[in-house]
Formats: structure tokens, sequence, C-alpha cells
């Protein structure tokens, strides 16, 4: 307590520093909370070329006509690149993806794989 006294920090500075420090952590208790999506979509070249409902298992090969190829896998929810013929493989080490906007890009084959939600999206398309 000598210590305190010598700093002049008096019983009601610790209470407001207390109070300040765990009024920070608040903000964590009211953000949003990630949203799982209920659909996805493959485009290669920006153009869909399969839509997945994400509560249904399967997995799907894509096979461009120049020989890329990358399976896509649905399971539990998520949806991955499970593999493919691309040199980097980095749609292949993204993973699963689950959440509304998380997206899996394989480049060398121009294809996203893009988590949407199953809700109704009533907001300007500025690309239109």
């Amino acid at each position: 307590m000598k210590f305190l006294r010598d700093i002049k920090i008096k019983p009601l500075d610790i209470v407001i520093i207390l109070l300040l420090f765990f009024s920070s952590f608040s903000v964590f208790a009211f953000m949003p909370k990630a949203e799982s999506g209920a659909s996805a979509e493959v485009r290669v070249n920006g153009q869909v070329v399969k839509q997945f409902d994400l509560n249904k298992n399967e997995t799907w090969t894509y096979r461009a006509k120049n020989g890329n190829w990358n399976i896509i896998e649905v399971k539990d929810g998520k949806i991955r690149d499970k593999a493919d013929n691309s040199p980097d493989q980095i749609a292949v080490h993204t993973g699963w993806i689950d959440q509304v906007g998380q997206t899996a890009v394989c480049l060398p084959h121009n294809l996203v794989i893009q988590v949407m939600s199953g809700k109704e999206n009533n907001e300007v398309d500025y690309n239109a």
C-alpha cells in the first residue's frame, strides 16, 4: 500500500480504472455473430457454373476444356476445394469454408467458391 500512497492513487481511481478496463471488453458482447451460409456458388471467369445447398452432402468435379479440374466437396454445412491440378494449391489449402462471404479462390483456373446466405438480397447492385 505504500506504493499506492507514493503515487497518489486514491481508492476511487482504482474503481474507475477497473470499470474502464472491464467496459472495454463489453464491445465483444455486441459484435454480430458470424452467420453460417445456406448455399454456395462456384464461379469460373465470373459466371456461375454450379450452386450448392450446404445442407446436402455431395462431391462434384469441375472439368474445363483446357484440362483443368477441381473436386468440390460439400459436407456438414461446409464446402471446400478438395483437390485440383493447379500448381500452388491455394484453394485446397484454404480448407473448409462455411461463413457468409467467405471465399476459396483458385486463380490458375479462375474459379471462385463463395458461401452465400439463404436470405434474399435487396441491396443495390452497382455491377449491373
